[in-house]
């Protein structure tokens, strides 16, 4: 029998220790011999920031070579019997290794799109034994990157298939790669397996806020698709889907941009927040959507240093670069909130679509730049949406607008409209901007000629309130970038139980650009549990079959 250690404090530098330094420090809070430890495994490993003590505690899973009920019947606070809920709650059991029947010959599942939820309903259902396809209208990490590294330096136009939000990854391969869950249990827990067996630290199954990486999510990428395809998938890039077919009230299949038609389904699609062009196929192919309220803002960078002193109250030594989650919820008036926080990152073109500004934020995995950066944003109803009564698509021209003045605003080329945080709140213009992370450069802009007034009132209520919770918030080190429009979608394709559109049976609409997410994790959750809807039809449990462990 294995015993649970929790609340353990990590001794040493955070990030230099061992786990293996630490058994003496167990074996002490145990009262036991460091020899009776036979194996020890950091489980999970978070920051205490009671009262700012600046020290990391530690779960372990730890097997004794005899008498635990003799050490677990001295009632030690924090330790106790190792169980089976344990192993789901830390990620420590495969799902995947459960026996399935064979898929029918017939069918084959194609999943439209490659970032978070589309690679994992993908893997999913191939490592059930579906000889899935995959559909991404992007590049492949490789080719990517140095795309649109080279657009960000104006080397090359943009690539309206193959950008920031278009690709292999999604928008999570130019994101911070922040995964926004404290738990590891269940569908979860196989995430995060499967993540660390791509390439992933394995830090990410203990930290309580866990961190990919930027950088790391490139890495992982070709792992990933050199596992689907070892299981039987085809992976296609470059491969744009233009139509969903609907036959007898039914998805069969696609029909792509170069007039190929694709069937057998049925169809995942898992398109991410800014395909617009494959929403709007949605509805002329008969799924039914709503329009749904969305949330816009700015970007706003500091130097990472100033977050460190305002959040540590000192140089913050061997800590991490701090962050920060705030929010602003008014009793009148729009609630605010900061999103998508970059410590130690830089803010980034994020457009899909020409003559449009759109801006994001992302961080390496040591976050080592100068700048801290956040998204701020305010609430935005549906029913502000113009015409929204006739058409459940019309957020998407509301968010359109906005990114087309930014262009125009800001003067073209891809710049960006910036702002002193004094001088809007001062309501004067900025004549000066100081030192940015942007790579294609920024224009001084009265933010009040971009944002509605609504947004704009919000943005500066919200910003107020900020700067009595982190000092120098709102300082003279500030600064707005804009706009971020693509925090999630503003519209949402309604599905039933079985995650099937409600109007178009056999499509599985998924992930953020579905409104079913708001970020990695929960878009990649959301696509395994499409893959497993689509898998308890075709291919029940059973006692044989593929494992796909």
């Amino acid at each position: 029998m294995a015993i649970l250690v929790m609340g353990v404090e990590w001794r040493g530098s955070a990030e230099a220790s061992e786990t293996e330094e630490q058994l003496p420090h167990v074996a002490e809070v145990l009262r036991i011999p460091v020899s009776r430890i036979t194996e020890i495994q950091l489980i999970k490993r978070s920051l205490d920031a009671r009262q700012r003590r600046k020290r990391w505690l530690a779960n372990y899973r730890i097997e004794l070579d005899t008498g635990e009920e003799e050490l677990l019947a001295r009632g030690i606070h924090g330790v106790r019997a190792w169980t089976e809920r344990d192993a789901e709650r830390y990620g420590l059991f495969d799902r995947a290794t459960i026996p399935r029947e064979t898929w029918p010959a017939d069918v084959r599942p194609i999943v439209v799109g490659a970032g978070p939820a589309g690679l994992f309903a993908a893997l999913r259902l191939a490592e059930t034994g579906a000889k899935v396809l995959l559909l991404e209208r992007g590049q492949p990490v490789e080719d990517r990157v140095p795309t649109v590294n080279q657009g960000w330096r104006n080397k090359i136009p943009l690539n309206p298939e193959s950008n920031v939000v278009f690709g292999e990854g999604g928008a999570g391969t130019f994101s911070d790669g922040k995964i926004y869950t404290r738990k590891r249990d269940g569908d979860l827990g196989y995430i995060f397996q499967r993540l660390v067996q791509f390439g992933a630290d394995p830090e990410i199954q203990q930290a309580s806020y866990a961190h990919l990486g930027t950088d790391k999510v490139r890495a992982i990428l070709p792992v990933f698709r050199e596992r689907l395809r070892e299981l039987g998938a085809e992976v296609r890039f470059n491969t744009s889907v233009s139509e969903f077919l609907n036959e007898g009230g039914r998805c069969v299949g696609v029909r792509l941009s170069d007039g190929t038609e694709l069937r057998r389904g049925p169809v995942i699609v898992a398109a991410g927040h800014s395909a617009r062009d494959t929403y709007r196929a949605l509805y002329r192919a008969g799924a039914e959507c709503v329009a749904r309220p969305i949330a816009i803002g700015a970007r706003i960078e500091h130097p990472q240093a100033l977050i460190d002193m305002a959040q540590y109250r000192g140089e913050r030594g061997d800590l991490p670069p701090a962050s920060y989650r705030l929010t602003h919820s008014p009793s009148k008036g729009r609630s605010a909130h900061t999103f998508c926080m970059c410590p130690g990152g830089m803010v980034v073109p994020a457009t899909a679509q020409e003559g449009r500004v759109v801006v994001n934020g992302m961080s390496f995995a040591a976050r080592r730049a100068f700048w801290a950066n956040s998204a701020i944003i305010v609430e935005v109803q549906a029913n502000e949406y113009p015409k929204v009564g006739k058409n459940p698509l019309a957020g998407l021209d509301y968010q359109d607008r906005i990114e087309k003045k930014a262009f125009e605003l800001a003067g073209g080329n891809y710049r960006a409209p910036a702002q002193r945080v004094e001088d809007l709140l001062s309501g004067g213009f900025s004549d000066s901007l100081p030192r940015s992370s942007y790579p294609q450069g920024l224009t001084a802009v009265d933010l009040n000629e971009l944002l509605p007034p609504g947004l704009i009132s919000g943005l500066k209520k919200a910003i107020r309130s900020f700067d009595h919770k982190l000092k120098g918030f709102a300082g003279p080190e500030a600064l707005l970038i804009a706009p971020e429009t693509r925090t999630t979608s503003p519209v949402r394709f309604l599905r039933g139980p079985d995650l099937h559109s409600q109007s178009l049976p056999d499509l599985l609409p998924v992930g953020e650009g579905a409104g079913y997410a708001g970020g990695i994790v929960s878009a990649a959750l959301d696509g395994v549990r499409a893959a497993e809807s689509l898998v308890e039809r075709y291919a029940p449990r059973s006692t044989a079959g593929i494992t796909g462990a």
